[in-house]
């Protein structure tokens, strides 16, 4: 069986490093809560964090890459979950991820790093070098403006239940149409 991060024995070298990730992880969202992202050094997370900077640099290239393999990770454990079968329940599904996961979007987009969160979403749902030209392009549109919604949503103080979010969608898909 290939060891995960789920499966390894913490006493193994998979399952110490898993932990050794996690607390950076951790330390940096906690940091991120009262201080500026660009005043953080990567010695503060590694000291608050008990590990040494060899660590640090043997799993994150950046404090930015912190947050996107956190990013990813949170992704792929949602994509792993989805069932649906239909854009609509896409789109549902999407805006209930993004509810479920607001404060760490939220505290990103309050820090300026909301370009990391539309980097996570366009690599999740955005066009991949082995789609042909319309399925890219469908990619495309669809990734860039579901962040685009889902950015309004947070600038807005995310008002609306994911549930009305994805009936607003389904209304503008219809205006649209009605309009083209």
């Amino acid at each position: 069986m290939k060891q995960t991060a789920k499966n390894a024995s913490p006493k193994s070298n998979a399952g110490r490093n898993h932990l050794v990730v996690e607390h950076i992880t951790n330390t940096l969202l906690e940091l991120m809560d009262c201080k500026e992202f660009n005043s953080i050094t990567v010695s503060e997370i590694c000291e608050k964090a008990g590990v040494g900077r060899a660590s640090f640099y043997r799993n994150f290239e950046s404090k930015e890459d912190i947050i996107r393999k956190h990013l990813h990770n949170l992704l792929e454990e949602w994509w792993a979950s989805y069932t649906g079968t239909t854009i609509p329940e896409l789109v549902t599904a999407i805006f209930k991820y993004f509810y479920e996961c607001k404060n760490i979007y939220i505290l990103l987009y309050k820090q300026g790093l909301d370009y990391i969160s539309l980097q996570s979403v366009k690599d999740s749902c955005g066009p991949k070098p082995e789609h042909d030209n319309a399925a890219a392009y469908f990619a495309a549109f669809f990734s860039y403006g579901m962040f685009g919604w889902i950015e309004e949503w947070f600038k807005r103080g995310m008002q609306e239940t994911p549930e009305e979010m994805a009936e607003l969608w389904k209304r503008a898909q219809s205006f649209t149409s009605e309009v083209l």
